[in-house]
């Protein structure tokens, strides 16, 4: 099951690197390339090849020695005695020459060996990394805080904490702040709560993201005052840490939050209501009634989204609430009503289920199901009514809806499951019958005993891994055989499911699992493929999205997307997950989150972030990906060192992924189909992006929205004589109309240059000339009273007028500078 949720290696090689005729560009050669991803597929330690990488002299060898260590030591130890465990004193595969490597004299060594000893996570490292952490070596100083936050029972916290307060020097010490939350205690947020009032606005960002991932109620009032920050991310990330507290005090301000200007504020103080209502739904006032009923009706979607919980909440107080929400069911987008369907069943389930409608969609039912899960009195009976249904996936999620305390009674729904065809129906019921308290333990084991030998030769392993980890619950006389003979299995991740049972269950030590059997792979055609820089093109029916793949990084894992996509895998599938503000997930044909091409790939953990727009591989544990992706619309660091980064966006953000709803079909994915991008692309789609506002306003209006506008304005210097000449150009029924995005990177550039040129205009020669601005939506065809005959395809674009005739536009870009443009349409 699927589940969610600077390029690492340079150009150029030492000057004393030994040439060889192969060599690519980061100065390897094919054959050396091959066989290290030989070894972190097999998450085989090799001892000699470590000992002789680690003395090379040539420093990128050193760092691939790194980055190896970091997919190879999470999973193979030094067995110094030879008994198959990791007994007490015997370190992670790497650690000690990767500890050694730490005093590397070139920096870009360090912070891979910093990343890789987090990744591993042995205590044996910890001394190293805060060292590295209190170096000046800034970038090795931010990959080693980051890595120590990973050994949260391993660092001294005080240690840590100096580091969060000014002790790690530049962004270190944000680094520090932003991962406390690792540490899980009140005394880790507390930290983070003291940078909440530096006037550094990386600190109080950092410090609020580190509280958005725990709740600390003594935080709520400095983070109500953040709701007003003027930065967007401090603002978003309070709201976020707001809902973790889920005070009742804390509603006014979530309730403001949910007018803000940026949608992820606005999508995440939706969240964060709803968490308060489910608390103490007496706080949800009628006056607030009009503002989530406008987040309903939101120009973004995912604000939409994240509103119709929110409004199911207030649903059950108040009257037009409700009235919109039965509105959304009935006539919202195809998400919508999905949503709108669970949020009735959820707050109107057991109360008043006439509510729903009589006719449901199988994703509607899917999301009632859910819903339904939580309810006292319905929710056997919305399962029941759903057993029956045609459509395979409402039937599976018959069966994993049904709770820990409903198993018994609900039996009858269970039992066929675990007789049918589909492997992921029959994990859901062999997990389901795994959690009886009335089944004689012996019919237990001897029933999930049949369930393993049968889904062995399954082309999917979620039965027999279901099977498996049922079996490891039970207490009985030949569990620890049983797991132990699965440990030389020919699934890795039946081995490491086992060894984890053997750990968690038994309370022994962790045996050996590794060199581990892999998949038929031509490692030095993934090498020579790797060299080079690879694009993949998202063809949907709602646009392009245009990803730049990062072979260097995690090349099994781009390749392994590449070929899929050749061999049309993805083709008519869809973004079956979509969380706002956070990722839409694709990938899978069976469109359930639980679809795969029958194998998994190894984890490529990289020291990518997940900045907007990280193309990442969905996971259920450790090294299951396979086919599924995500890709994420907002940073989302709690991610990072967790799943592989194997792409970025390059285009389509603002305009495709931002918009993508559940259940988009993806037609086709092709690859190499485009121009890598440069570096500054990829960088731009990172950014914060701008608001999304819609319909006519101000150059007032403007300016206090995008305050950046009127810096960018006055840093514009145009050609004074072309300023002159269009002065005498000018006639008294001239007029500009500019439709912009202001969303838009194109608009953010050249709607700015325009008014630097009126500003000349008045401010030099005391002339004038009248502005219309107009803000669309992102599909450019909104407000359509606004587009109506305008034919605007592209943002931003300005239409010039004389006597409401038509003299030229200016599309997106101007031909030249952009005073040039502007002379040319008025001599027309």
């Amino acid at each position: 099951m699927r589940r969610l949720l600077p390029l690492v290696f340079l150009a150029a090689a030492c000057a004393t690197a030994p040439p060889a005729p192969e060599a690519v560009p980061y100065g390897f050669t094919i054959e050396e390339e091959a066989r290290v991803l030989a070894l972190e597929d097999r998450r085989e330690f090799d001892l000699v090849w470590a000992e002789e990488w680690a003395a090379h002299p040539n420093a990128p060898h050193r760092q691939r020695l790194a980055t190896a260590l970091a997919r190879i030591g999470p999973h193979a130890f030094i067995d110094t005695n030879a008994d198959g465990e990791r007994n007490s004193g015997e370190r992670q595969a790497g650690v000690d020459i990767l500890i050694g490597l730490s005093h590397d004299p070139d920096p870009s060594v360090r912070s891979a060996v910093a990343f890789a000893l987090g990744e591993i996570g042995d205590p044996a490292g910890v001394d190293a990394l805060l060292a590295l952490a209190s170096g000046s070596d800034l970038r090795a100083a931010g990959e080693a805080v980051e890595a120590l936050s990973k050994l949260p029972g391993h660092v001294p916290f005080d240690r840590y904490a100096a580091l969060a307060r000014g002790d790690a020097a530049g962004g270190a010490r944000a680094m520090a702040l932003r991962f406390l939350f690792r540490f899980d205690s009140d005394e880790a947020s507390a930290v983070a709560a003291e940078a909440l009032a530096s006037p550094v606005n990386p600190i109080r960002k950092e410090a609020a993201y580190a509280l958005s991932r725990r709740a600390y109620a003594p935080a709520g009032e400095q983070l109500e005052l953040l709701t007003d920050d003027p930065e967007t991310m401090v603002r978003v990330y309070a709201v976020a840490a707001l809902g973790r507290i889920a005070a009742p005090a804390s509603i006014r301000s979530l309730v403001r939050a949910a007018g803000d200007i940026h949608p992820w504020v606005r999508t995440n103080a939706l969240v964060a209501i709803a968490r308060v209502a489910a608390n103490d739904p007496s706080v949800l006032a009628f006056d607030d009634v009009p503002r989530i009923i406008a987040a309903a009706e939101d120009a973004d979607s995912g604000v939409r989204a994240a509103s119709i919980d929110t409004l199911g909440y207030y649903a059950t107080r108040h009257e037009p609430a409700r009235k919109r929400l039965l509105e959304s069911v009935a006539d919202g987008s195809r998400w919508e009503r999905e949503l709108a369907a669970g949020a009735i069943a959820r707050h109107f389930g057991d109360a008043n289920p006439s509510l729903l409608p009589s006719e449901l969609t199988s994703w509607q039912k899917v999301r009632v199901l859910e819903a339904a899960a939580g309810l006292q009195q319905n929710g056997a009976t919305f399962r029941s009514r759903f057993a029956g249904d045609p459509d395979l996936l409402v039937r599976m999620h018959v069966i994993g809806t049904i709770p820990d305390e409903a198993v018994d009674a609900e039996m009858g729904l269970i039992r066929p499951g675990l007789e049918h065809s589909d492997p992921i129906v029959r994990g859901n019921a062999i997990d389901r019958y795994a959690a009886s308290k009335a089944e004689p333990p012996e019919r237990k084991r001897e029933t999930l005993e049949a369930m393993e030998r049968a889904a062995r030769d399954d082309r999917e392993n979620d039965a027999r891994l279901a099977a498996i980890r049922g079996l490891g619950g039970l207490e009985y006389g030949g569990r620890e055989a049983f797991l132990r003979s699965l440990l030389a299995d020919g699934d890795p991740v039946v081995r490491r499911v086992a060894a984890d049972l053997i750990v968690e269950k038994l309370d022994l030590n962790r045996p050996q699992i590794t060199p581990l059997p892999v998949r038929e792979v031509d490692y030095a055609a993934v090498a020579q493929w790797a060299r080079e820089p690879h694009t993949a093109t998202i063809h949907m029916t709602r646009g392009l999205i245009e990803l730049s793949l990062l072979p260097h990084d995690a090349p099994m894992t781009a390749w392994n997307f590449a070929e899929l996509a050749r061999q049309k895998y993805f083709d008519d599938t869809t973004f079956m997950r979509v969380v706002p503000n956070f990722v839409i997930q694709g990938g899978d044909p069976r469109n359930d989150q639980n679809g795969g091409p029958g194998y998994a790939i190894r984890d490529e953990i990289n020291m990518q972030k997940y900045t907007r727009g990280a193309l990442g591989m969905a996971l259920s544990g450790p090294d299951t990906g396979g086919s599924q992706f995500f890709i994420t619309h907002s940073p989302q660091p709690h991610l990072d060192g967790g799943f592989t980064i194997l792409g970025r966006v390059a285009s389509g953000m603002g305009g495709v992924v931002d918009q993508t709803e559940r259940g988009d079909r993806v037609e086709t994915i092709v690859i190499d189909e485009r121009r890598p991008a440069a570096a500054a692309e990829l960088l731009e789609i990172q950014q914060t992006p701008l608001p999304l506002l819609i319909g006519r306003m101000t150059r007032q209006e403007i300016v206090a929205v995008l305050p950046q506008y009127a810096s960018l304005s006055a840093a514009y210097k145009p050609d004074a004589s072309v300023v002159e000449m269009i002065a005498s150009s000018l006639q008294p029924a001239d007029r500009i109309e500019v439709y912009m995005g202001t969303w838009c990177s194109d608009s953010a550039r050249e709607v700015p240059k325009l008014l630097r040129i009126i500003d000349l205009l008045r401010e030099e020669h005391g002339r004038e000339i009248a502005l219309s601005f107009f803000a669309l939506d992102r599909s450019k065809a909104g407000p359509a009273e606004l587009v109506a005959g305008k034919n605007i395809e592209k943002v931003a674009t300005f239409i010039y007028y004389r006597d409401d005739r038509e003299m030229g536009r200016i599309v997106e870009r101007p031909l030249s500078l952009f005073e040039d443009d502007l002379l040319a349409m008025m001599a027309r």
